[in-house]
């Protein structure tokens, strides 16, 4: 072999070298690179046992050549594929990141909506809470004041039916002057002088109210009237002018003055045992023991 040839074979087994190493180092980026390297450092071993090999023969040289050429085009083409598939998969991986993201954002705008639709929700929420509220305020002062309208009836009722006894009280007594009246000028009674207390045809003697007759207060009048209706009436006895006494179970409160008389109830006027105390419903009334108005 003349030393052109070797020269030539020399170049071509360094050619080879070197495209294998760069074809390693390509493959090495984009792979293990320890591993790589092991390789790297077996073929460059196998290239140097070659290249000796090649210097004892010239032909073997050639077919080395050859074959080494052809699995190296090989091994390009073959990390080309795989080059242009990690490509593939890069661009792969960075469509689903984008398609995550846009993900995201839908998600995080409808958590935006929820979160605005809630807030709206709790807002009306609140605003029926509070129109609840005012409507039960409104409807206590309602029921108030209708509570204030039945009491000023009651009141007026009783003042009513109070002033309506005394009317018919001022009747008969005017009827019973009237006649005791005509008695004295035909000359049937004879008035009796003295102090402004004793009993007269003006001044007649109270009318005894039946002992042992027991009620209860059924309505009280407003304040300041002292007025008041018990459930017994002139079924009873009870009889205008009779004082009955008031007590709340073992307190006595103080003395209703009968003022007016229908079968079933009576009207009175309270007279109070202390000024701390008054009259209530459902106090207990019975007539006095001594049967005489006081």
């Amino acid at each position: 072999m003349t030393a052109f040839g070797k020269i030539l074979v020399f170049m071509n087994l360094l050619f080879s070298v070197v495209t294998g190493f760069l074809i390693i180092m390509v493959f090495d980026k984009r792979t293990d690179w320890k591993t790589k390297y092991d390789k790297m450092e077996r073929r460059a071993e196998a290239a140097e046992l070659s290249y000796k090999a090649e210097k004892m023969s010239h032909d073997n040289d050639l077919k080395q050549k050859d074959s080494s050429s052809s699995s190296l085009v090989v091994e390009v083409a073959s990390l080309k594929d795989r080059l242009s598939s990690s490509q593939a998969d890069s661009e792969a991986n960075l469509k689903k990141a984008q398609e995550q993201e846009k993900l995201a954002s839908t998600y995080l705008v409808d958590s935006q909506k929820i979160q605005a639709e809630m807030a709206q929700v709790r807002e009306e929420r609140q605003r029926l809470i509070d129109e609840k509220q005012a409507q039960r305020v409104a409807l206590v002062k309602v029921q108030q004041e209708v509570d204030d309208q039945r009491v000023k009836y009651v009141n007026a009722d009783l003042m009513a039916k109070a002033l309506q006894s005394k009317n018919t009280n001022l009747l008969r007594q005017l009827e019973e002057l009237t006649v005791k009246l005509r008695d004295v000028e035909q000359g049937n009674t004879v008035l009796v002088g003295g102090s402004s207390n004793s009993n007269s045809v003006l001044n007649p003697p109270p009318k005894a109210a039946p002992p042992g007759v027991r009620g209860r207060v059924t309505a009280v009048g407003r304040e300041g009237t002292f007025l008041a209706q018990i459930n017994v009436g002139s079924d009873s006895g009870v009889t205008s002018g009779n004082v009955l006494t008031v007590f709340r179970g073992d307190t006595y409160v103080g003395d209703l003055t009968i003022t007016g008389t229908e079968p079933k109830i009576a009207v009175g006027k309270f007279v109070p045992a202390k000024r701390t105390l008054a009259i209530q419903v459902d106090d207990s009334v019975i007539t006095s023991f001594s049967s005489v108005s006081q």
